[in-house]
């Protein structure tokens, strides 16, 4: 892995937490002026579009790559997950870790003409910690108010210290809508930001095409006059689009990091916080009995899939994040090896020697990785049923509507580790279909949040993964590389180890074709 993509450590992000970020308009991501002349255009093929364009509804952490443009955010991440100034610039937290205090950024409009100020940054808020279907209350659930203390200040009161509202400002409930926009019905068609790019039209399952928006408070990161993000569901698709000049990059899947080498397309990508894992609705089917879902890990030949579905490109996944990040135990064995005879005999312990039958929803952008793990269970005796869906519809039919047993997806990823395992593993976790959890997981999550030195809160969250791991309330199977191809002519695409691909500083010297 490359010396720049070395993951971070806990004391360096919360040196970042603590302390007062420094101010004015910094961006770690891009550098220089907004140089991009009429005409010039970023086009980027990726495989799903937003489920909303609502960022305090929408249910999937994939939509980023689409929202980042068009809804600007308190705090942005650097390619490292880094937290840095972005709407606000600077924070600190006071009174003992009860209050975070955000100073904002000044002269900031929204798309729509409307002053981004304090009152603005409290409204959003208390919209994303109160709104009916809110996806992202459960991460705010810590704030008890949001005081404006001046034109360009706001106070977030805490009923308990929250170490993880810096990575959790940094996503989609950071993301700031125009308050004169909140009450448009059509908001998931017209979205209304404060970002770099604002919306020219949305065609969904289709394309979204951006043009610059001018005034923006960071012209170094808006390198390119339009920009289209263009959904592409099908990999094969993606590719022939980059080949023959139709897009300027695209999300590759592992077998196709040859191929675009082969056809002199660059390519960047690298592990990111995202991994594959047959999720669990823990409620249904067998998978209340701990016996059936250590019998599911076993049954996984983590590197088969590796070399078989990604070519190599990715590493096995036991626990939630991966190996060098400082959320991940590098003492803790991986209590679940391959071994299908360990996994029949549990099976037949918990009264199943015959196996069982369920249904997996499964995102249509790539069924490879969910096959493979059909056909090794299938050699224990489970029969796992395929429900192919949209990628735009997976998260809310298992997370919102709760169908399925299970779902065999990417986990996307989140800035802090503790809305991972909070989203996943708690009671109110929104991507914890049916509630499941322990009183012991979910008092180390609250204790892990409202711990604040960096050392102490690692080692809780080391525990965290031990007792996630012991209770197997998951089954990771690979930390797949996400990788991207880019036509000679694009500058500036990166990797990004939140998973969620941003587009600041990307650039396109001439005109596409």
């Amino acid at each position: 892995m490359p010396a720049h993509r070395k993951f971070l450590a806990a004391a360096a992000i919360f040196a970042l937490l603590a302390l007062t970020a420094a101010c004015g308009g910094i961006n770690t991501e891009a550098t220089g002026s907004a140089s991009g002349g009429a005409g010039s255009t970023f086009r980027f093929a990726y495989s799903v579009g937003p489920s909303r364009y609502d960022p305090h509804r929408a249910s999937s952490s994939f939509d980023n790559a689409s929202l980042f443009p068009v809804y600007d955010r308190l705090v942005h991440l650097t390619t490292a997950a880094e937290p840095v100034p972005g709407l606000a610039t600077g924070w600190q937290y006071t009174d003992g870790g009860k209050r975070l205090v955000f100073e904002l950024r000044p002269g900031v409009r929204f798309h729509d003409g409307t002053p981004f100020d304090a009152a603005a940054a409290k409204a959003n808020l208390d919209r994303a910690r109160t709104l009916q279907g809110s996806t992202v209350a459960s991460e705010l659930k810590a704030v008890e108010r949001v005081d404006v203390l001046g034109p360009l200040t706001i106070a977030l009161a805490l009923t308990s210290p929250d170490s993880s509202l810096i990575g959790v400002l940094s996503d989609r409930a950071g993301m700031m809508v125009s308050p004169a926009a909140f009450d448009d019905p059509q908001l998931d068609l017209r979205p209304v930001g404060a970002g770099p790019y604002q919306i020219v039209s949305y065609s969904p399952n289709d394309r979204v095409v951006l043009r610059r928006f001018p005034g923006y408070w960071d012209p170094a990161a808006q390198q390119v006059e339009t920009m289209a993000v263009v959904i592409q569901p099908d990999t094969t698709t993606r590719m022939n689009a980059l080949r023959a000049g139709e897009v300027d990059a695209a999300l590759l899947q592992g077998n196709q990091v040859a191929e675009a080498r082969q056809y002199d397309l660059g390519v960047v990508g690298d592990v990111t916080l995202a991994f594959y894992h047959l999720q669990l609705n823990r409620t249904r089917a067998e998978f209340g009995d701990i016996r059936v879902r250590r019998a599911l890990n076993h049954a996984i030949d983590r590197d088969a899939i590796i070399h078989g579905v990604l070519f190599g490109n990715g590493k096995p996944a036991a626990q939630p994040f991966p190996p060098g990040y400082y959320a991940h135990d590098p003492d803790l064995p991986d209590p679940y090896p391959y071994d299908p005879q360990k996994a029949r005999q549990l099976l037949a312990e918990a009264g199943l020697a015959g196996g069982f039958e369920f249904e997996a929803i499964v995102p249509n952008t790539d069924p490879g990785t969910a096959v493979a793990v059909q056909e090794q269970l299938a050699d224990i005796g489970v029969r796992m049923k395929i429900r192919e869906v949209s990628s735009s519809e997976a998260a809310d039919l298992f997370y919102g509507r709760q169908q399925g047993d299970a779902m065999v997806a990417p986990w996307g990823g989140r800035a802090d580790p503790i809305q991972t395992l909070a989203l996943l593993y708690s009671s109110k976790g929104f991507s914890n279909p049916g509630g499941h959890t322990t009183p012991e997981l979910e008092q180390l999550i609250g204790q892990a949040r409202r711990t604040i030195d960096p050392a102490a809160r690692t080692e809780i969250l080391h525990r965290i993964d031990r007792m996630v791991l012991d209770q197997a309330l998951d089954v990771p199977v690979v930390f797949a590389d996400t990788n991207y191809g880019h036509a000679a002519r694009v500058t500036d695409l990166r990797s990004w180890l939140s998973n969620k691909p941003e587009f600041r500083g990307v650039g396109a010297a001439g005109t596409g074709r």
